[in-house]
């Protein structure tokens, strides 16, 4: 009888000591559990707030390329081009001879730039609209943005801009809103600036050029036609 009661008397012991570790455990887990569940909720709550923050306080849009102001080159009048001095990649002056004509005056740059393309050849023959060339202003290079029209009102000159350009991953540039184009990029196509006639027409939400100026004080080389992302701050 005596070991029977000492048995038992161990079992109980045991159970508490067992119960005990149990509470423990269980009070030791939720001191870490609710410091950890509270954490991971400001955490969330913070990055919503500044996602929240960000798509209030900024426009942000990867329908960006880096460009310049291109200037086509055309002949006085119709007639066989007798030189041409120029091909693409070639650095030009303002007013410097690109070519001539069998007619005066001869073929000129109307600025200081780069000739990004050349479609002629000597001796050949063409009409008083063909392009000749281009010659963009790669002095003053800015980012060209798309923006749709249901974001336009958004947007306005003088606006701060953070650029990043994709060929410089690990740099942000400074950008300012210098341009609004007052028309949409389509407008002066055939289908866009004609109305419909027929019964059916399918609606395009159209997009509108806005031109941004980026500091690139350590003149890093740029080129055409570059992709890039803006973050215009439009609050």
């Amino acid at each position: 009888m005596e070991k029977s009661k000492e048995i038992a008397s161990k079992d109980i012991i045991s159970t508490e000591k067992n119960s005990k570790k149990i509470n423990f455990k269980k009070i030791f887990s939720k001191k870490i559990l609710y410091p950890v569940l509270i954490i991971v909720v400001i955490l969330g709550c913070s990055i919503g707030y500044y996602f929240y923050l960000s798509s209030v306080n900024y426009f942000t849009t990867d329908n960006a390329k880096v460009t310049a102001k291109m200037y086509s080159i055309t002949p006085v009048t119709s007639g066989k081009i007798l030189e041409w001095n120029v091909s693409a990649g070639d650095l030009v002056k303002k007013d410097e001879v690109l070519g001539r004509q069998e007619i005066l005056p001869y073929i000129t740059s109307p600025i200081d730039g780069t000739v990004v393309k050349s479609d002629i050849i000597k001796n050949q023959a063409v009409a008083a609209t063909s392009q000749l060339a281009v010659v963009a202003d790669t002095s003053n290079m800015y980012v060209g943005v798309n923006v749709e029209e249901t974001d336009i009102m958004k947007i306005k000159v003088g606006q701060e801009v953070k650029v990043d350009i994709d060929a410089y991953p690990s740099k942000t540039f400074k950008g300012t809103v210098t341009e609004i184009d007052n028309t949409t990029q389509t407008y002066f196509s055939t289908s866009a600036s004609s109305l419909t006639t027929s019964g059916t027409y399918t609606k395009v939400t159209q997009l509108i050029p806005v031109k941004v100026s980026i500091e690139n004080n350590e003149n890093l080389p740029m080129t055409l036609g570059m992709n890039a992302v803006v973050k215009i701050k439009v609050k």
